[in-house]
């Protein structure tokens, strides 16, 4: 999804690229990994993104590896990117689903991945725990799912085109 971003300046902490481990050895993503591709340029909070997702992956039982692979597909871990289609902050979401879990600034990094963990959490449940029907409800929306007739993972090539190159990205992040 082409990414525009704010105008806002955002502070540089590239110093916490640096010495910020992942202590969970269970993942197949790790920290450092991750924390390469995010552009100094933006000037993220790299401490504050990764301490929400904990926060809120451990509060939701979500996988933190899962989360961080969507935010960086989302936003490459821009808590400022804004898509071509409106969706804004770290996991890129659109003004009515900030609004169905109470956001009130999705450019702030705790809102807004409390509400992405959430919503992730909440397609998860819906499709039983299949990863890949979740990432398509995620990405394309449930709806879009039922009128295309989306009844499992192989019905992929039935989704739009972003959709169909959405989902194997965040599983080859995550995986």
């Amino acid at each position: 999804m082409p990414l525009r971003f704010r105008s806002e300046t955002v502070q540089k902490e590239e110093e916490l690229l640096e010495g910020v481990g992942n202590n969970n050895t269970s993942s197949n993503i790790s920290f450092n990994e991750l924390s390469k591709d995010i552009s100094k340029e933006s000037g993220n909070d790299v401490e504050k993104i990764y301490e929400a997702v904990d926060k809120y992956c451990s509060k939701y039982g979500v996988d933190r590896a899962l989360v961080l692979s969507i935010i960086k597909q989302e936003s490459n871990f821009n808590p400022n990117a804004v898509s071509y289609a409106g969706a804004k902050g770290l996991m890129q979401l659109m003004d009515f689903n900030s609004e169905a879990y109470g956001v009130t600034n999705p450019f702030d990094i705790n809102q807004n991945v409390e509400a992405g963990v959430r919503h992730i959490k909440e397609y998860l449940d819906m499709f039983g725990g299949n990863l890949e029907m979740a990432l398509m409800a995620y990405n394309g929306g449930p709806g879009t799912m039922e009128r295309r007739g989306v009844k499992s993972p192989s019905d992929l090539y039935k989704m739009p085109q972003e959709t169909q190159n959405y989902v194997p990205k965040i599983l080859d992040n995550y995986r």
